[in-house]
């Protein structure tokens, strides 16, 4: 997957906030035990995992699909795209 990059550093509670009100209520985004993650759930499932990194200035986010086989392949045609079209939203400036 290709990252999104912003031209400004953001923090990682930044990214939380901003693609915990662009995904809406039924959606959570939280922690993980790396300090440059953070895991979307929906419905007491991980939908997929936003990677953060920090780079001269800049942010970069991947976006990687959670679940086994069935549900990572249906994650990546359906909710890792959501969750770009999310963290677009969240960050206009976003070029990727």
């Amino acid at each position: 997957m290709s990252a999104i990059e912003v031209n400004r550093e953001i923090g990682l509670e930044g990214v939380q906030r901003g693609l915990s009100e662009a995904l809406g209520p039924g959606y959570r985004v939280s922690t993980t035990s790396s300090d440059s993650s953070l895991r979307v759930i929906r419905n007491f499932v991980v939908w997929g995992t936003v990677h953060v990194r920090w780079s001269g200035g800049r942010t970069s986010f991947r976006v990687t699909p959670g679940g086994f086989i069935l549900v990572a392949a249906f994650n990546a045609l359906y909710t890792v795209p959501k969750i770009r079209r999310a963290l677009d939203q969240a960050f206009p400036q976003a070029a990727g």
